[in-house]
């Protein structure tokens, strides 16, 4: 299965870098995409599921929340475009 596309996340101040599927509607897999010069210390999770419940995105098992979040903030933008969400900005 090829991914949508490469999201990027801040994990515990370094860069990480997903490929993302989508497995059903509001729901999708982020996968790490490794590279040689991970430190074993701060390695990021290699997988999450992330669901899309009641507009916020969480991941499947609960773990990870703000990761999740933010891959999922790069979901809405891929599947919305970048415009949808500059005119959410300073919108409630």
């Amino acid at each position: 299965m090829e991914p949508l596309f490469e999201a990027k996340a801040l994990f515990e101040d370094q860069y990480a870098l997903y490929n993302v599927h989508r497995l059903g509607q509001d729901k999708y897999k982020a996968q790490l995409v490794v590279s040689e010069d991970n430190d074993d210390e701060t390695t990021p999770p290699k997988e999450l599921v992330l669901i899309k419940k009641g507009g916020k995105w969480q991941t499947e098992d609960s773990k990870f929340a703000e990761l999740g979040s933010t891959i999922g903030i790069d979901i809405d933008v891929f599947n919305n475009g970048y415009g949808a969400l500059l005119g959410r900005i300073g919108n409630p």
